[in-house]
């Protein structure tokens, strides 16, 4: 259909119009000015304000075109009545959702042009989406009669094929970081040999005296589920390919959800959309925790909570529980919500009570007993606001700007909350539950903690509990934030679809080289693994933390860059890379390991195994068959 038919279109039926002009020019109007203000900062810039008043015009003109046109409406056998135009009209303001990303457009750098390729492409597809799905329901009755259809399989199965594929690539090739997928993978050789989730690789590094189980860290008995399948195959691929197996399954919970308040088609779209949030995309490829676990019982406490199924509720807390001792701030936080809600008695007490046993039990039974007098360094993360917490608190209050509002906190929350349309969530009361994790994460985050790395486990709880309280609240919410947030638009399937959009959109800008870097076959990756193979099974040993995982199946294991800060490192083989920036480290630690790296070859205890340009294996014999699991008076040295 050419420009001039619209056009004579447009001019024989403007008498018709006249009534309805404000409903159609008002949209059209936001949806033209908010792209053309993105477009020049995109890529208009150098033409100064003439070239954004040309887009606005062009924008502009099309939308308008393209809603009042009759011969369009023909093309889909509809009668082009007013509402019909008001809805295309309104298709035209998904382009208000691109002022989401300015703040990344006013930074020093812009974004590569890339980026704004795939903005632009992204949220022209949810206009043609949008505009298509109101012409097709003009006159449809799809959504009074939905279809039976499964919870979107085909999508879980071709999404699970590809993250795995690149999460075993990057294992392949060297890019985890290494020490905690081999932490993981270690434990679970341990504790099918005798040693119940004891791991040397940290546990005789990350406290002020050696432990002897993961239980000092972390009340998780999640992880003896993990068991029988390590023992079938027992290799750190096993622990990501579990994982992404829980990570894509969260889709059948979110389409459930879903289902309660909307169509199929509906909530098929919400359920992908949930599985490219990128913190929860991220954790298929991200190193191994267990805490990633979490997602699928936390959507499956929130899905029985609201259908009122207490027995299956039950259940599903339990497990949720089952993954962290933190994991007690959930739960209380969802009594309160059933506390809000006016919930029966049993909703309100069983999450409360459960909640707290399980933190009393963490932190008063489990893991003081598992800490056995040392303490953790991971305290470290508070450190910078205080020694106690009237300190923290004093600090917090006086000096918001660096401790909980830095920059990287608040690109935090934007990437956190830009996937759920930055205010969404804050519509359910369901979003009480995030805000401990929050706040634990905003805190930790400016000090020497990864909370609020978007990637990171950390973020997996509240940008679970985000994302469905969004979802609540844009489906049943009468509210005027809800109606705007879906564009004043009928069909089912607007809020996921501009929620799809914005999380892609989230995903572009959370994307960059290092994620491509990390699958990438790296030059000296051949003569690792030859040198990795060359260690005998089950030999003690000492490697750079990026050759970990691939020998992590042995009861004594450790990073050579720290070897120093080991309490009692037992090793009858040492690894070198001869290359510093292999060992992906913070500065900190180089002097000691190029120290490490002039020492150890002329020390008498050593054997020459291999030696090449890159690497340097050692071994000394006198350490042959010594074990290196503490004794109650080695451990509290």
């Amino acid at each position: 259909m050419s420009t001039s038919t619209l056009a004579t279109d447009y001019m024989r039926n403007e008498a018709n119009q006249l009534p309805e002009r404000p409903a159609i020019i008002l949209p059209v109007a936001l949806g033209a000015a908010s792209l053309s203000i993105w477009t020049w900062l995109a890529f208009l810039r150098h033409h100064g304000v003439a070239g954004a008043l040309l887009a606005a015009v062009v924008f502009a003109g099309t939308f308008t075109l393209l809603a009042l046109s009759p011969s369009l409406s023909k093309v889909f056998h509809k009668t082009a009545t007013p509402t019909l135009r008001r809805e295309l009209a309104r298709c035209s303001s998904v382009f208000v959702f691109l002022l989401f990303f300015i703040p990344e457009y006013m930074g020093r750098v812009r974004p590569p042009v890339v980026r704004s390729a795939i903005l632009f492409f992204v949220f022209t597809a949810l206009w043609a989406a949008l505009f298509y799905d109101s012409l097709q329901g003009a006159e449809s009755i799809e959504e009074e009669t939905p279809r039976k259809r499964n919870w979107p399989i085909l999508e879980a199965v071709i999404l699970f094929a590809g993250l795995t594929y690149f999460a075993i690539q990057k294992y392949l090739v060297f890019g985890y970081v290494g020490q905690d997928l081999a932490y993981f993978a270690q434990i679970m050789h341990t504790t099918l040999h005798g040693h119940l989730f004891w791991g040397s690789l940290l546990q005789d590094l990350l406290y002020s005296h050696t432990v002897t189980t993961d239980f000092a860290g972390h009340n998780s008995p999640i992880m003896f589920l993990f068991l029988p399948f390590y023992a079938i195959f027992p290799s750190p691929v096993t622990l990501l390919a579990l994982r992404n197996v829980v990570m894509v399954a969260c889709a059948y919970p979110v389409f459930r959800i879903a289902k309660l308040s909307t169509t199929d088609r509906a909530a098929r779209v919400w359920a992908v959309a949930f599985l490219l949030v990128p913190v929860i995309l991220y954790q298929s490829v991200f190193d191994f925790y267990p805490l990633s676990f979490v997602a699928l019982p936390v959507l499956f406490t929130i899905l029985y909570y609201l259908e009122g199924k207490f027995r299956p509720f039950a259940v599903s807390l339990f497990f949720t529980l089952m993954v962290r001792e933190d994991l007690a701030l959930f739960a209380v936080c969802l009594a309160v919500v059933a506390l809000l809600q006016r919930k029966q008695l049993r909703w309100i007490a069983t999450p409360l009570i459960a909640g707290l046993a399980w933190g009393i039990f963490s932190y008063k039974v489990v893991l003081p007993h598992a800490l056995n007098g040392a303490s953790f360094v991971t305290d470290a993360c508070f450190s910078h606001l205080g020694a106690t917490p009237t300190e923290m608190l004093t600090h917090v209050c006086s000096s918001p700007q660096t401790t909980i509002l830095t920059r990287n906190n608040i690109v935090y929350l934007k990437q956190l909350l830009t996937p759920t349309g930055l205010l969404l969530p804050f519509g359910s009361s369901l979003v009480i539950a995030s805000f401990p994790f929050l706040a634990i994460n905003l805190l930790a985050g400016a000090g020497k903690c990864i909370t609020t790395v978007i990637y990171a486990q950390y973020s997996v709880v509240p940008a679970t509990v985000l994302f469905i309280a969004a979802l609540l609240f844009s489906t049943n919410s009468k509210s005027k934030l809800a109606h705007m947030s879906r564009l004043r638009l009928s069909g089912s399937r607007v809020a996921p679809l501009i929620t799809l959009a914005l999380t892609v959109a989230t995903l572009a800008f959370a994307t960059g080289r290092a994620q491509f870097d990390e699958i990438a076959t790296q030059p000296w990756g051949a003569e690792a693994h030859k040198v990795a193979a060359m260690i005998p099974s089950g030999a003690s040993l000492a490697a750079p933390r990026y050759m970990l995982p691939a020998v992590a199946n042995r009861d004594c294991l450790y990073q050579t860059h720290r070897l120093y800060q080991y309490h009692h490192p037992v090793y009858e083989y040492l690894v070198l890379d001869k290359e510093w920036k292999h060992i992906n480290a913070a500065g900190e630690y180089e002097t000691a390991y190029r120290a490490l790296l002039a020492s150890a070859p002329v020390d008498p205890r050593f054997q020459v195994v291999y030696e090449s340009p890159a690497f340097l294996v050692l071994r000394d014999p006198a350490v042959h068959g010594l074990g290196c699991f503490p004794t109650t008076t080695e451990g509290q040295q």
